[in-house]
């Protein structure tokens, strides 16, 4: 069973050397920490202009990726027990945006059947994918390909060719490693770009594969309002619904609507709307 709270005028502990794989964006501060989830390949870095707008009071960490760790789940245990041993006091607020949102949404559960549950799980803009029935990973896998090589003839002009019969035969992990290979000779593309498609491919996969479970806490959820320019469409995420579908696991939801779309939701000035309102929640 989790255990009591301590006292709300206890000092929160702001540890010098953070535990693998939290890292401090903002430490300073004496109310509970915002640790916020990397999102699809990327990093924690992403949250430093929000984090700036937030209450000086308020410090904020980051979670990094940890490359070799393949589900949601593996990563959501990681964070929990990072985050257990930072703030045995268990005062803290978890979130994340997009693929950040599940491994924070999975965090939290762990946390709140064997610890303290988060004051708050925050999800900027995480939607659950809606697939249609019937449809296989490698459906999904050779939908996403087929509009990657559509997205490279028109952006570099260079044509990729596939081979799908390989394909459909390899791992997340072959797959995109073969992709990122066949990109890399008909197009001059820096190996970070390079790098980044193959962890976003990866993560989006892990999330898409993990199925969340109920949450009975407090979630915000900052829902985007205009719809996205991404590289490749899905349709699996162009949900219509305010709640992006956490209505059906977290019955303590409050949404609130950012102008702005999926991709630019963090950047200015969109990202005062999501400031002032944790300001005003965390306050």
């Amino acid at each position: 069973p989790p255990v009591a709270r301590r006292p709300v005028d206890m000092p929160v502990p702001t540890p010098m050397s953070m535990p693998y794989p939290l890292r401090a964006l903002k430490p300073e501060g004496d109310l509970p920490p915002l640790i916020l989830v990397h999102a699809a390949g990327g990093t924690p870095d992403v949250y430093r202009p929000l984090a700036g707008l937030l209450a000086p009071g308020l410090p904020v960490y980051g979670v990094d990726r940890v490359e070799e760790m393949d589900t949601v789940a593996e990563r959501a245990r990681l964070c929990a027990e990072a985050i257990r041993k930072a703030w045995p006091d268990g005062r803290y607020r978890i979130g994340g945006w997009s693929y950040g949102g599940f491994v924070a949404q999975e965090t939290a559960r762990l946390l709140a059947a064997e610890f303290v549950p988060p004051d708050a799980v925050v999800l900027i803009d995480s939607v659950r994918p809606v697939r249609p029935p019937g449809q296989t990973a490698w459906d999904v896998a050779r939908e996403h390909f087929e509009g990657f090589t559509e997205y490279v003839a028109k952006a570099y002009g260079a044509r990729l060719d596939l081979p799908y019969d390989r394909l459909a035969r390899l791992d997340d992990r072959g797959r995109i490693g073969l992709v990122v290979e066949a990109l890399s000779a008909v197009a001059d593309i820096p190996p970070a770009a390079l790098e980044h498609q193959r962890t976003s491919y990866l993560d989006l996969r892990t999330g898409e594969a993990h199925t969340p479970g109920s949450y009975d806490g407090r979630v915000i959820l900052y829902r985007a309002t205009e719809p996205a320019p991404h590289t490749v469409r899905d349709r699996a995420y162009e949900r219509e619904d305010d709640a992006l579908g956490w209505d059906e696991l977290c019955p303590d939801l409050e949404i609130v609507r950012v102008p702005g779309h999926h991709l630019s939701i963090l950047d200015p000035p969109h990202n005062q709307v999501i400031a002032d309102h944790l300001n005003r929640a965390f306050g």
